[in-house]
């Protein structure tokens, strides 16, 4: 067992892929198969079942993955303790207007308590950028993925909503209901698709760009939102309700341009902010 093999490990749990972690790892797909099948063979264990869509972890797999994660972490963080005086790094980081801002500042100041002599510029989602936090939807096979958290869409609604005393909703409860639509949702396809598929409508009283804003005008009474469960964390003035036959949901996370190269710490770094926000 050596550490290359927990990280490809690893790659292959949070991708859920062979071939999307070789290509996060920049290895080919073979190699990191076979470093996989090393690690299986000298803990004599199965650690991924592959099926269709690609792999599922085991048990014995899921049971892994913290104490990977750990080694893989312990170990940056001993190197780092010889490195006299770090480089300082600069990296721009993109937002896009969809995403939790709390969660979002977690990740950040994440990132600058443990990566040393590290300096961030925030910048627009229209600005070239080194990272960028972005969901599962906008990934293109240009782009290395590191997802950090998940997120389940649910109906948000005025506390004294006539829908409230639902536990849970039918899409169908939703038609002709007024609504306030987000031009920047990332799953607005698939919404509308599923509206449309069930013959629904919804009475759009407004057209907003953040879930800030989405909120605000639910809460106002102006009426319903399709909104990120995270993105209403804290808020007491409104309240949620999952949909029991519609599944939607979206992974975010942080990304670059495969051609740019960081140094490991960075990445070690990226990929243990994951754990901090479960």
């Amino acid at each position: 067992m050596d550490i290359r093999s927990l990280r490809y490990f690893i790659a292959v749990y949070e991708e859920r892929s062979f071939n999307a972690a070789a290509k996060r790892c920049f290895i080919a797909q073979p190699s990191i198969s076979t470093m996989v099948a090393h690690l299986e063979e000298d803990l004599n264990v199965k650690l991924f079942v592959r099926h269709s869509k690609g792999v599922s972890p085991t048990d014995s797999g899921k049971l892994l993955y913290p104490y990977a994660c750990k080694m893989v972490n312990d170990l940056s963080d001993m190197r780092n303790l010889f490195l006299e005086s770090p480089a300082p790094i600069t990296l721009s980081i993109s937002l896009t207007p969809f995403l939790s801002g709390a969660l979002v500042s977690q990740a950040l100041k994440t990132m600058l308590d443990e990566v040393p002599r590290l300096s961030l510029k925030l910048v627009d989602e229209s600005e070239s950028a080194d990272l960028y936090f972005t969901s599962n939807h906008y990934i293109t096979k240009e782009d290395v993925f590191y997802p950090l958290w998940e997120d389940h869409y649910v109906i948000a609604m005025p506390l004294d909503h006539s829908l409230a005393e639902y536990a849970s909703l039918s899409i169908k409860q939703i038609d002709k209901q007024p609504f306030i639509s987000r031009t920047s949702c990332d799953i607005l396809e698939s919404w509308n698709y599923l509206m449309q598929k069930q013959e629904l409508t919804t009475d759009v009283r407004a057209q907003v760009k953040t879930e800030e804003y989405a909120l605000d005008l639910v809460a106002a009474g102006l009426g319903i939102s399709l909104i990120p469960e995270h993105s209403s964390r804290g808020r007491d003035d409104i309240c949620l309700r999952p949909l029991h036959d519609v599944k939607l949901k979206r992974v975010v996370g942080l990304a670059h341009k495969k051609d740019q190269n960081f140094p490991d710490h960075l990445i070690n770094t990226i990929l243990s902010v994951k754990k901090q926000l479960l």
